[in-house]
């Protein structure tokens, strides 16, 4: 229809197969494999989550063209996340794994968060760990990938860095759509994010050590000392990124990430057809 407005980004349906991964496919180290691993345990639930609670407020921006249709965008896009990183945390039980227990584990407190919190805390949430991951995604997008060594999975969290950059903003614009931008949306912004990212890392490093040990690997200090200098080199350049969030004036598009994000769509072969 001529006039029709359109979602700001594409939603790509995607279809992995991991039948082929390695055991160890993140610098042949098992501590850097089974970090990414419990991270990638938190995003079926967790999108879930983003999505119930993205949708439980659109009817309220519904007189915003433009928003709603990104938000609905935003909506097809965390749900094939979802999907893809359930079918790799399947094909990760051969190795006895189970990393599927863990996405449970996640559901649970997530579900338990929403119920307690208002829909509005809980759409910080998403603005914030929305703004979280887009941090980690630039870092993958940059360098990091090259680390993973089977080319599937490398894929997955290429296509997955993608698309969080692409949606970056959709949950935080929704948020200041109904709150706007003054003293009183900002303080429970800011303290939320604080919150909600000191849980995760929380429960990632939780995660991984739970992988670890089932992996009969939890005593592997060589790994675990490889893990340390690969994590304290990317967050000193992660901590200053998380930090802007506490900007008055911060917004997720401060930044401009479109010819990483080009290059990398490139690198993938990932055809705009998607």
């Amino acid at each position: 229809m001529t006039g029709e407005t359109r979602a700001s980004f594409p939603v790509r349906r995607m279809d992995y197969d991991f039948s082929d991964m390695p055991r160890y496919w993140c610098d042949n180290e098992p501590s850097q494999t089974h970090y990414f691993t419990g991270l990638s345990t938190l995003f079926p639930e967790g999108e879930s989550f983003f999505v119930r609670s993205v949708r439980a407020l659109r009817p309220r921006a519904k007189a915003n063209q433009q928003l709603d249709r990104d938000i609905g965008a935003f909506i097809g896009q965390e749900a094939m996340h979802s999907k893809e990183h359930h079918a790799f945390h399947e094909s990760a039980k051969r190795y006895g794994l189970n990393p599927e227990l863990l996405e449970n584990a996640t559901g649970i407190i997530l579900k338990g968060v929403e119920s307690l919190f208002p829909k509005k805390w809980n759409l910080l949430i998403t603005a914030g760990l929305e703004h979280y991951t887009a941090v980690l995604v630039t870092s993958m997008m940059r360098g990091i990938h090259e680390q993973m060594e089977d080319e599937t999975i490398r894929n997955l969290w290429l296509w997955h860095s993608i698309e969080e950059t692409e949606h970056k903003a959709v949950a935080y614009d929704l948020y200041q759509y109904l709150y706007g931008n003054g003293l009183g949306a900002y303080i429970p912004r800011v303290s939320i994010f604080t919150l909600s990212v000191a849980l995760v890392i929380v429960a990632s490093t939780l995660y991984q050590m739970v992988l670890m040990k089932r992996d009969k690997q939890l005593f592997n200090l060589k790994s675990w000392l490889k893990f340390g200098v690969f994590a304290a080199k990317h967050y000193r350049v992660f901590i200053p990124q998380f930090l802007a969030y506490y900007r008055f004036s911060f917004h997720p598009n401060d930044t401009d990430e479109s010819a990483l994000v080009e290059r990398t769509r490139l690198l993938i072969g990932l055809d705009e057809k998607h």
